[in-house]
C-alpha cells in the first residue's frame, strides 16, 4: 500500500469561480481537490521546464553559440 503522507492546504475562492469549479468538476467526473491537485502540479512543472529551457539557452548562448530567429529559420527551411 502507499503511504504517501499529504499536508492539508486551504484556499478561498470567489463564489463565481467556486460554481465554475463545481461545473468543471461535475463534467469530469473528478473532485475539487484532484482538479485543483492537478492543476498546481502542471504549473508547476510548466515553470520548472521554463526555468531549464532559459538555463538550456544562457549555456548554448554564453558557449558561443549563435540563435536564429523563427523567421530567419522558416526562410532558411520553409
Amino acid at each position: 500500500m502507499n503511504n504517501i503522507v499529504t499536508t492539508p492546504v486551504s484556499v478561498r475562492f470567489s463564489q463565481e469561480l467556486n460554481s465554475m469549479l463545481s461545473t468543471v468538476v461535475e463534467e469530469n467526473n473528478t473532485t475539487k481537490t484532484d482538479f485543483i491537485r492537478q492543476a498546481v502540479v502542471e504549473k508547476i512543472e510548466d515553470m520548472y521546464d521554463i526555468r531549464m529551457a532559459d538555463q538550456a539557452h544562457k549555456e548554448w548562448v554564453d558557449g558561443g553559440r549563435k540563435t536564429i530567429s523563427h523567421e530567419e529559420m522558416m526562410k532558411r527551411y520553409g
